[in-house]
């Protein structure tokens, strides 16, 4: 058999029901004004988390997907909102 060449349709799924990711959080400088200092505006770094790939798309996250975020201590969970279609 011939060896794939990376391609994300050719790569075989281990596990369908639980994959795991390794992504990290960073930081990202904000620009913000307080109402004391309207005309003054202050930068401070905020976390950010970026995440991208086919895989992604594979999961059900495809682009323009509204997506539900549960925050709860140490653990972020997204869900796909079901929104009704519009007949």
């Amino acid at each position: 058999m011939a060896k794939q060449h990376g391609k994300p349709g050719n790569r075989p799924r281990k596990n369908k029901i639980c994959e795991q990711r390794y992504i990290k959080v960073n930081a990202i400088h904000y620009e913000y004004r307080t109402k004391q200092q309207s005309s003054h505006s202050a930068s401070r770094a905020v976390p950010w988390i970026q995440m991208k790939g086919h895989w992604l798309d594979q999961a059900g996250f495809s682009i323009d997907t509204p997506v539900t975020v549960r925050v709860m201590e140490g653990c972020l969970v997204l869900t796909v909102e079901n929104r009704p279609t519009i007949p």
